[in-house]
């Protein structure tokens, strides 16, 4: 548990870094006037870094409903699965979006969800684990592979056409347009259930352990 603590530690440490360092090449390009340059590009960051800065374990949680689309996506081996075999109803599941050259907020969501996964270890029901890429054209399955190797998450890691990643993105009301304003958000479903439980913004694993309990109990 020390040692994810740790990741989780670092990816928060690592994500503030470039939060940081973001806003302050923003802040000197916008106050420094000796020059007639073009004005420095927006800070592609900015959303992430709002939600770095919301209290730890500040997420929204609300019950919602959602159709799967019937779509083939590719896991981190190059298998080709079904979307709704994987998240199949009468299975216990938990979701994530992510891209792997993220440095703000999917270090943190990984690291918490490998935390989560450690929490409920002694649980009567425990969820099968699922990050989805927002950014196909970069994470194919050897760098998804490459990524769950760097931070010891075994669970399942998927990829699939930029047509039927935003297919999935908009069923779950995670579509946000640019990969660079994607939110933290993560879906739990507990096996039958009739609604998915929705926790939106960077909730710690206490949390997200502490939901999945309730909504197995």
């Amino acid at each position: 548990m020390r040692h994810i603590s740790a990741i989780r530690a670092l990816a928060l440490a690592t994500a503030a870094l470039v939060a940081t360092a973001s806003g302050a090449s923003g802040a000197m390009a916008h106050h420094d006037h000796s020059s007639h340059q073009a004005p420095a590009a927006a800070d592609e960051h900015a959303a992430h870094r709002a939600q770095m800065a919301a209290p730890a374990g500040d997420a929204a949680v609300s019950q919602q409903s959602y159709a799967v689309p019937d779509i083939a996506l590719q896991d981190s081996t190059g298998r080709i699965v079904r979307l709704r075999d994987v998240l199949a109803g009468d299975r216990p599941v938990a979701v994530n979006f992510i891209f792997t050259t993220c440095k703000t907020i999917c270090p943190v969501m990984t690291a918490t969800m490998l935390q989560t996964q450690h929490h409920l270890a002694d649980a009567d029901l425990r969820p099968e684990f699922v990050s989805i890429t927002i950014d196909p054209e970069f994470d194919n399955a050897a760098t998804l592979r490459e990524y769950a190797t760097r931070y010891g998450a075994k669970w399942t890691f998927l990829t699939g056409s930029r047509a039927d990643v935003t297919s999935v993105l908009q069923a779950f009301d995670a579509y946000r347009g640019a990969k660079a304003n994607h939110i933290a958000v993560t879906l739990l479903r507990a096996p039958n259930a009739p609604q998915w439980t929705r926790v939106e913004g960077l909730a710690s694993a206490d949390q997200l352990a502490k939901l999945w309990r309730d909504i197995t109990s």
